[in-house]
């Protein structure tokens, strides 16, 4: 009788844990935009044919013009240094697989991070979607750049509340998927 009860909560848990990580995007076409001074940042997701592997695509617009269109970007979080010329966007999903990109407001990308390829300190973690990070409640973002600062770089507030530098948190992150990988 306690063995039965055992498998019957042990399948009831897998069950309750697979639909936990489960998703579907409606089939529609979501396009946000972002303002700052000259340069308009636009994330498109499209699920029209796909409900559970949709399209993302990251547009970047300087003066009106297109600078810029990358496929397969998505990130809840956007943040612009104080001259409008250098962004940051940040993400805690695993759908895309893009965790951080930085570019610049000519569509330049000076780092594109991947869920998967690094493997970030994790606060908590599901199968597929959930990659939690940095704090998307409040993530301090600040950019410290240029030749005159001390310790130069973008900082900002990790899951569990410490403020790291966003450079060496991705080298890390690198170096920890390799070491897990052998």
């Amino acid at each position: 009788m306690k063995r039965r009860i055992f498998i019957a909560l042990i399948a009831c848990l897998s069950i309750s844990i697979a639909q936990a990580d489960s998703w579907s995007y409606a089939k529609k076409i979501d396009v946000e935009n972002f303002t700052y001074g000259k340069t308009r940042i636009v994330l498109t997701t499209d699920s029209r044919k796909s409900p559970k592997y949709p399209d993302f695509l990251l547009e970047i617009f300087t003066n009106g013009k297109p600078v810029a269109r990358i496929p397969g970007v998505h990130f809840e979080k956007l943040f612009a240094s104080k001259d409008n010329r250098l962004f940051v966007g940040l993400s805690n999903r695993g759908i895309p697989s893009s965790a951080a990109i930085v570019f610049s407001d000519t569509g330049k990308i000076t780092l594109l991070v991947q869920h998967g390829l690094a493997e970030f300190d994790y606060c908590s973690k599901s199968v597929t979607l959930e990659r939690l990070w940095f704090d998307e409640n409040n993530p301090s973002v600040r950019f410290q750049i240029g030749e005159m600062e001390p310790k130069p770089g973008i900082y900002l507030r990790s899951c569990d509340g410490k403020e790291i530098e966003l450079a060496k948190t991705v080298q890390n992150a690198y170096a920890k998927a390799a070491k897990d990988s052998r």
